[in-house]
């Protein structure tokens, strides 16, 4: 399903508070860079037709015709990269993750608790503000296809994994097992809270939350308050516990 992702340098870097580059940007510069196979380059092209197609109909995946008409090129090389439409899109979904990911980096020096979860959020919502389309299509492809659907509860489950092993460093001590299921629970829920609010606000533009939030960052914060509320009960450093005993 993949062929090269995106070496660092790439592309252009996105500056502490500009807009993130759409990803149909990322591979239309992919496609372009002539240090790449002329195959990987073709794919890279059809790959961003689809996903500019995305950010116009988010969640809606272009035909097989329309995406040959647009690239100029013939129904034969279409299959000679992929199967069908849903194998085109699982592997852009995977390529999208894989550059978000990799551009991922933790910012330098000491946060609160509240600070380290509005720069996570913050990254989040920036990112699915400017690829509304590709994550709604993620969404969508689990519904139907088992890969996708064990993709998705793998990065759910390592999200709440890593969101765990910072708070019981933090706190000085691990979770019992008690603990850390209860914890599971109320950061799945914030997660599911969390992606329905972006699918609600920058796909289907919920006309409330337009209003109240008006920008990703004003989303950020108003998600960001509730994620430390959740967390405020499991986020207590060891003297707090001392103390209760």
């Amino acid at each position: 399903m993949r062929e090269g992702v995106g070496k660092p340098g790439s592309e252009p870097e996105c500056g502490e508070g500009s807009a993130p580059l759409f990803f149909e940007e990322v591979l239309a510069i992919w496609s372009r860079e002539r240090t790449r196979p002329k195959r990987e380059r073709t794919r890279y092209m059809l790959l961003s037709i689809v996903a500019r197609h995305l950010r116009t109909f988010p969640g809606k995946l272009m035909t097989v015709e329309a995406l040959l008409d647009e690239a100029g090129l013939s129904r034969g090389t279409f299959y000679n990269y992929f199967k069908d439409m849903d194998e085109c899109a699982a592997v852009l979904v995977n390529l999208f993750f894989e550059h978000v990911t990799y551009r991922r980096s933790a910012p330098k020096g000491p946060r609160s608790s509240y600070d380290a979860i509005l720069d996570a959020n913050t990254v989040y919502c920036r990112a699915y503000e400017a690829n509304a389309g590709v994550y709604s299509l993620f969404s969508e492809l689990a519904t139907r296809d088992p890969e996708v659907l064990r993709m998705r509860e793998r990065m759910n489950s390592e999200w709440v994994d890593r969101i765990i092993a910072v708070v019981a460093r933090r706190r000085g001590r691990p979770f019992t097992e008690g603990e850390r299921s209860k914890f599971e629970g109320v950061l799945r829920l914030m997660i599911a809270m969390t992606i329905e609010s972006l699918r609600e606000r920058f796909v289907h533009g919920d006309a409330l939350l337009c209003r109240s939030f008006p920008t990703a960052d004003s989303l950020a914060k108003a998600l960001s308050d509730q994620w430390y509320k959740a967390m405020e009960e499991f986020d207590c450093p060891t003297q707090q516990a001392t103390d209760a005993t």
